[in-house]
C-alpha cells in the first residue's frame, strides 16, 4: 500500500485533535498543559492546524476516489469539513462539530471499503 492511502486516516486524526483543543476537551487540553504545550491551546495556532489536517483529509479521500471511483466518501468529508469549520469557528456548535468530525470519520471509513471493494 502506498503512503497516500492512509492521507485520510492521518488527516482526520489530526482534525480531531485540532478541533477537541478548540472545543476545549478537557483531556486534550490537560496533555498539551502538561506537556509543557499549552501555547498550543490558542485559536491563532489552531485554525492553521486545523485547516492543514482537514486539507490533507479531503486529499487522501480525493486520491481514494482516483482509485475507486465511488463519490460517497470524498462527498461526506468535504460537507464534514466544511461543517466542522463553520461550527467551530463561525456558528460555535460543541455537539454540531463533534458531529462535524465524525462525519470525517465516516468518509474515513466509506473510502477504505471502496478500496477494499475495488481490489
Amino acid at each position: 500500500m502506498a503512503w497516500n492511502d492512509h492521507l485520510d486516516k492521518l488527516g482526520v486524526a489530526g482534525a480531531f485533535i485540532a478541533a477537541a483543543c478548540c472545543l476545549g476537551l478537557p483531556a486534550i487540553v490537560t496533555v498539551f498543559a502538561a506537556l509543557g504545550r499549552g501555547f498550543l491551546i490558542n485559536d491563532a495556532v489552531l485554525l492553521p492546524l486545523l485547516l492543514f489536517f482537514l486539507g490533507v483529509t479531503l486529499f487522501g479521500l480525493f486520491q481514494g476516489y482516483k482509485k475507486h471511483r465511488r463519490p460517497w466518501p470524498l462527498s461526506v468529508g468535504v460537507v464534514s469539513a466544511l461543517a466542522a469549520l463553520v461550527f467551530i469557528f463561525v456558528a460555535f456548535s460543541t455537539l454540531l462539530a463533534y458531529a462535524a468530525i465524525a462525519g470525517l470519520v465516516t468518509a474515513s471509513v466509506l473510502n477504505i471499503v471502496a478500496r477494499q471493494k475495488r481490489s
